[in-house]
């Protein structure tokens, strides 16, 4: 996988889900209007020479034409690269689907050793459903995931990457890796609680 120039992430733009503005609280007048603004944000700070990480649910429930829809907004992007971490709306087992993206997986992990970085060696584990322990936790591995809209608390290294915790924007990997590097691990917590099992 090539990681070399600038990396977005993002999650949850389920375009063309005619629910998806009233689910998610979304002020738009329709899907159509949503589309466009959502559409227009990955333009305007995505270039063409981009990665973008999306972490799912490209596409939102429909009920038919779902890889068309997906085709149709694909083409309208800027950027020509985009992986897809596949979310709960995305399509299973539709090849047409997955060729509209560089790749399409179910988790994605890596280093990111890119000069953005602070140590330009850290871990990143990325899924569509947040963790509460991914691998390399304890060691200060960052976490990013989509799927909770923004309505859970993060803890420790993880946050909610999803058009619905940042402005309706795509984030620049390295700006979003600073904010977990100032948290703290959060293992302390669980330690404490946990004793040591005596042996008679």
């Amino acid at each position: 996988m090539d990681l070399s120039g600038r990396i977005f992430v993002t999650s949850d733009t389920h375009f063309g889900d005619p629910d998806a503005v009233d689910r998610f609280g979304r002020s738009f007048r329709d899907v159509q209007e949503m589309d466009d603004r959502l559409v227009d944000e990955i333009n305007r700070v995505v270039g063409s020479g981009d990665l973008l990480l999306h972490l799912g649910d490209f596409t939102g429930r429909l009920k038919n034409g779902r890889t068309i829809h997906a085709r149709t907004i694909r083409e309208r992007l800027v950027c020509r690269r985009i992986i897809l971490i596949r979310g709960n709306h995305d399509p299973k087992t539709k090849p047409a689907f997955d060729a509209l993206f560089e790749s399409v997986h179910e988790r994605l992990t890596f280093r990111c050793r890119d000069a953005a970085s602070l140590s330009g060696d850290e871990r990143i584990v990325m899924e569509h459903y947040p963790l509460r322990v991914w691998q390399g936790r304890h060691d200060g591995a960052c976490h990013l995931h989509g799927h909770a809209h923004g309505t859970i608390p993060e803890e420790g290294r993880s946050t909610d990457v999803g058009v619905d915790s940042w402005s309706l924007a795509p984030v620049e990997l390295s700006t979003v890796i600073q904010l977990l590097k100032n948290r703290p691990v959060g293992f302390e917590r669980i330690r404490a609680r946990v004793q040591p099992v005596r042996k008679p």
